[in-house]
């Protein structure tokens, strides 16, 4: 994808390096266009390094990038995919939304036809001022789309909305504006669950695993993506990827709950938390003490979640679980594809605890029509696109 990154003069533009190499590293292709005062905060050397890219407008060697004459705002205008804004300040906010062209970036803006996506960083109160919001909703009234500045220590001192927004999470909606859409998930929506669970004996000890949550946090950001509307239930610690309606839950109690007030309006269910199979048989309300506490723990059975929505599947719903295996990796996956009525199985390899903490992994897709190739050795991020992008085309071919 070709993004167009603008960066204005604010304190916050040094964060927009971090943005260029974010994207840069996830394959997109990124030129930045600087405002005269964008370039006091960094300087067009730095960007250029960091995108292996042209760096446009307050560039005066530039021109060396591009050796034939072109009309700058239209060919970057036409070149763009997204076209960010980071950091947008008032006056970016105000030129654009009345239309005004004094410079690059404001002129560009006008031309293109891409998405154009914007993440304020100024002042508490110029945020909060009438004008600002008004000139923000025309951006939105244009369909573009606004990455809010968030409550933090302000560059003045103060506290307040107006800090630039996390740089995942704008490098998040960078991407969900212009992925390449999948068919089968288009329009659709899909249930993700993701991390583990903890089921607690006490205030202080809980019984959970080891599970980080990353896979099943990438798998909701490919499948959105790829144009789904995506549930992401979600234990652990992980923040929530921006743009996903994102439900939080500490046990396998809350985390069937929360599946099953999203389940029937939703299209498939994507199964990648690692829910706890057993849970103490009570909960002591307060700390038991070493001195005090039993030798042997009494477990019970937590509430097979994947079971039970299979058990509630209506006809056009689908089903892909995972299945963590040390051994017996397709014979395993195949009985729980069957006795679980799924649609697929992806198998992790566990030996040797490869799955845990490894940037790197593979899976192993299980259909009813057997094993497919495997996907992978790819870091997370990668390998969650691949497995979006072959159950789509699983689907498409059903």
């Amino acid at each position: 994808m070709n993004i167009l990154l603008g960066i204005t003069g604010g304190i916050a533009a040094y964060r927009a390096a971090e943005l260029a190499r974010t994207l840069t590293r996830r394959g997109h292709v990124v030129r930045c266009c600087l405002t005269d005062a964008g370039s006091r905060f960094i300087t067009p050397l730095t960007l250029a390094s960091l995108t292996g890219q042209p760096c446009f407008g307050a560039n005066p060697d530039y021109h060396e990038w591009r050796p034939n004459p072109v009309i700058e705002h239209i060919d970057l205008a036409r070149w763009a995919d997204v076209a960010a804004v980071v950091p947008a300040t008032a006056d970016i906010i105000g030129k654009t939304a009345n239309g005004l062209a004094t410079d690059l970036l404001s002129t560009l803006l006008l031309a293109t036809t891409a998405k154009v996506l914007w993440a304020p960083a100024m002042n508490k109160a110029m945020w909060a001022h009438p004008a600002v919001q008004a000139n923000v909703a025309t951006l939105k009234g244009f369909g573009h789309t606004l990455v809010e500045p968030v409550e933090g220590l302000l560059a003045c001192g103060e506290e307040g909305a107006g800090k630039l927004a996390d740089i995942l999470d704008i490098a998040d909606a960078v991407e969900a504006l212009a992925g390449p859409s999948h068919r089968s998930f288009l329009g659709r929506r899909i249930l993700v669950t993701a991390g583990p669970t903890r089921e607690d004996l006490d205030p202080v000890r809980t019984l959970t695993n080891r599970s980080s949550g990353e896979m099943g946090v990438e798998l909701a950001r490919a499948f959105r993506n790829l144009g789904a509307r995506v549930d992401l239930v979600l234990g652990g610690e992980l923040p929530a990827p921006w743009g996903i309606e994102t439900h939080r839950v500490r046990s396998a109690q809350e985390m069937l709950e929360a599946c099953r007030k999203v389940w029937p309006d939703a299209d498939g269910f994507v199964a990648a938390a690692a829910v706890a199979d057993q849970r103490p048989e009570a909960c002591a309300p307060e700390k038991v003490k070493k001195q005090e506490g039993p030798e042997n723990l009494t477990l019970v059975r937590t509430p097979d979640v994947l079971a039970t929505l299979a058990g509630e599947k209506r006809s056009g719903q689908w089903l892909l679980g995972f299945a963590a295996e040390s051994e017996e990796h397709v014979p395993n996956a195949t009985v729980k594809l069957q006795k679980k009525h799924l649609d697929g199985v992806l198998v992790n390899d566990i030996g040797g605890g490869r799955a845990f903490g490894h940037q790197a992994n593979t899976l192993l897709p299980v259909t009813a029509a057997g094993q497919a190739e495997p996907l992978g050795p790819l870091p997370k991020d990668q390998l969650a696109k691949a497995v979006a992008t072959w159950w789509g085309d699983w689907l498409a071919s059903r």
